[in-house]
């Protein structure tokens, strides 16, 4: 696989350490708040990117996001056979993690089944999100010309 961006071959030496680093930091991170099971988060993260797709939060602020003052989510729904088949997991496996979730009040099912993140995920999830800042800005060090 050819790698088309000039920027990134020519200083591997310099972003990839970074990078290894950045995202070991982030990944720590996501396991400490998901008390060790990084599946969970893979699946939050599938539900909240189908459920409200990057395009609806291009010009919301930090602010805003933590604020909750999100658009009305208007993505595709989800639902555990959905995210077994993104995911890779075995259904059982999803259904166990999505109980999970809800009891961690992360995420709800609705009656349909469709399932969605709750606005409690913003505050809980906290730490991790400004990991996840941290991880970008480090990143965005290694990309200004």
């Amino acid at each position: 696989m050819a790698i088309e961006d000039d920027h990134l071959t020519t200083h591997f030496g310099r972003i990839w350490p970074a990078h290894v680093e950045a995202l070991t930091g982030l990944l720590i991170q996501l396991r400490q708040q998901f008390d060790g099971d990084l599946d969970l988060m893979l699946i939050l993260g599938i539900i909240g990117t189908r459920a409200q797709p990057a395009r609806q939060a291009s010009a919301m602020t930090y602010d805003q996001f933590m604020a909750g003052e999100r658009p009305t989510p208007a993505g595709r729904p989800i639902n555990i056979q959905s995210v077994a088949e993104c995911s890779g997991m075995a259904r059982e496996t999803v259904r166990r993690k999505v109980s999970k979730l809800e009891q961690m009040r992360l995420i709800t099912r609705e009656a349909n089944g469709n399932l969605l993140v709750t606005p409690e995920a913003t505050r809980a999830l906290t730490p991790a999100t400004e990991a996840s800042l941290r991880y970008m800005a480090e990143m965005r060090q290694h990309f200004v010309a």
